[in-house]
């Protein structure tokens, strides 16, 4: 976990795309004490191929699966020396260290960054082993 607050307003806003409003607390309250230690955030970014339209499917079909069936990373922070991919989750548990694992290679192959990429939780509470496993994997594991 890091331990670096910073007392930000800069980024807080209402709404973030696709962010619950439990997520939008969370996030926020991450943004009040560690929005400073990053420079930008992009939201919603789509990684993956998505799921192939059925033959034939209307031109109007086609483009909406292309953009609805990928999968979307709810923030991507960036601070001049890395890409964090993050996710934001109440009471995040095992799944979101499998959501981020892939959102990170899925993140490297759609977008070839040239900063190397983190992994990033966020959530609001602390649960059994996520300590531990976000060390050792190199993930930041944030609890607001």
């Amino acid at each position: 976990m890091i331990n670096v607050p910073s007392h930000n307003q800069q980024h807080i806003q209402n709404h973030y795309p696709h962010m619950f409003p439990r997520d939008i607390d969370i996030w926020n309250k991450f943004l009040e004490t560690f929005g400073n230690n990053y420079n930008s955030f992009d939201y919603d970014v789509k990684v993956g191929s998505g799921s192939e339209p059925h033959q034939n499917a209307p031109e109007i079909y086609v483009r909406m699966i292309g953009i609805l069936s990928k999968y979307r990373i709810d923030a991507v922070g960036y601070d001049g020396t890395y890409i964090y991919i993050m996710e934001v989750k109440p009471n995040a548990a095992m799944s979101a260290i499998g959501q981020v694992m892939g959102y990170v290679k899925l993140f490297e192959r759609d977008f070839s960054p040239t900063l190397p990429l983190k992994g990033v939780i966020v959530t609001n509470r602390e649960r059994p082993d996520m300590r531990e496993l976000t060390s050792e994997l190199g993930f930041d594991y944030y609890i607001v």
